[in-house]
């Protein structure tokens, strides 16, 4: 989900109301995962209309404006398929028996919340059942590069982003393949802990991106942030485009559509990664018209137009994974001429438990 896993304080519901699942998707505690407050009363002695009751208030548009967005509910809320898994714990045996394309790479994404957290849940297992060609962690949360000796016998190409902000964020790239060139963080936007939201990885035929993207924050408090992220990113997209076609892929912090998240009407414009601020900029970004780039594909959605409720994160609070109430936030997105490249996206439905978030994976045509 969007913002970071640091714990957030949690709004004490009245007794007499039945618990209600969280309504923001964070992607960590630190990025809060509550829905905004609720408006205060009004004060007494406040004005009222000619017949003595309170004269009616005109709605504000909030994060951008009417919900005249292609992203706005459609009235159809959802939660996941009953068919998909719904454990709370990785299991113990793990055993992918997708076969690969011959000619392919497999490149692989997960928000893991926490190196140090993950890696009892399970997190070496899955990386060993996937063994993926390359694999992208997102929030990784380390202070140092780690030394890692199982990471490193698998990998010995190793790419850390650290933030300046102690155990928040971080994004890593290991690889059994060696890029020409290595860029971290957003070379437009002045902050420092952009080096722990992405990495650019530039191989001799494609750029390959991993993002921990920013999130507007409870009560979209950081949506200036976004913003100005979205438009650097935007940026930084269509000049690699221009040069190599690219591939996109860990926790973007934003939804697509409708399809893409649970009870979606009660979250627009309110959840941070459902607003039509972001979600117009994405749209405008994969479109191509966000600062003149080219086109781009989200090839999860590509090669299931018809699939709704298919998640990545499920919140921990409020028993979202048992209630099958998620957002789909990590995917992989290809450059439009290359997005033929891409022969298997999916979603590791059953990989929860080492991490509020699954990872995803696909099989992309080579070489790189």
């Amino acid at each position: 989900m969007p913002p970071k896993r640091a714990a957030s304080t949690r709004a004490a519901a009245k007794r007499s109301a039945p618990q209600q699942p969280p309504e923001s998707p964070p992607s960590s505690p630190t990025e809060s995962s509550q829905a905004p407050a609720t408006k205060k009363r009004a004060a007494a002695g406040a004005p009222s209309s000619a017949n003595g009751s309170a004269p009616k208030r005109t709605k504000k548009p909030s994060a951008g404006g009417l919900p005249d967005s292609p992203a706005a509910p459609s009235g159809n809320d959802t939660t996941a398929p009953e068919s998909l898994p719904r454990n709370t714990e990785l299991p113990e045996s793990l055993h992918f028996d997708r076969p690969r394309h011959d000619d392919s790479l497999r490149i692989a994404a997960w928000n893991i919340v926490s190196l140090k957290s993950s890696e009892p849940k399970g997190l070496l297992r899955y990386i060993d059942a996937e063994d993926a060609d390359i694999l992208v962690l997102t929030e990784t949360k380390v202070n140092e590069v780690p030394m890692h000796p199982k990471l490193t016998a698998r990998y010995k190409h190793q790419y850390w982003g650290i933030g300046k902000q102690k155990s928040y964020a971080g994004i890593a790239i290991l690889s059994k393949l060696e890029p020409k060139n290595v860029t971290y963080g957003l070379p437009t936007l002045r902050d420092a802990d952009s080096k722990g939201r992405m990495i650019t990885l530039e191989f001799e035929n494609t750029f390959l991106i991993g993002t921990y993207c920013v999130n507007a924050g409870e009560g979209l408090k950081s949506m200036d942030n976004k913003i100005a992220w979205n438009k650097a990113f935007a940026e930084h997209v269509r000049q690699c485009d221009q040069r190599k076609p690219v591939i996109w892929c860990g926790d973007l912090n934003v939804v697509h559509d409708d399809r893409d998240l649970a009870q979606a009407s009660k979250k627009w414009n309110k959840s941070p990664g459902y607003t039509q601020i972001e979600c117009d900029a994405h749209r405008e970004l994969l479109a191509g018209t966000a600062d003149d780039g080219g086109r781009l594909v989200d090839v999860w959605r590509e090669q299931h137009p018809d699939a709704v409720g298919h998640f990545t994160f499920y919140g921990w609070r409020g028993m979202c994974r048992s209630k099958g109430i998620g957002w789909r936030l990590d995917s992989f997105i290809f450059s439009e001429r290359i997005k033929d490249r891409a022969k298997e996206c999916e979603i590791r439905h059953e990989c929860y438990g080492p991490s509020d978030h699954v990872p995803i994976y696909c099989d992309v045509q080579g070489p790189l």
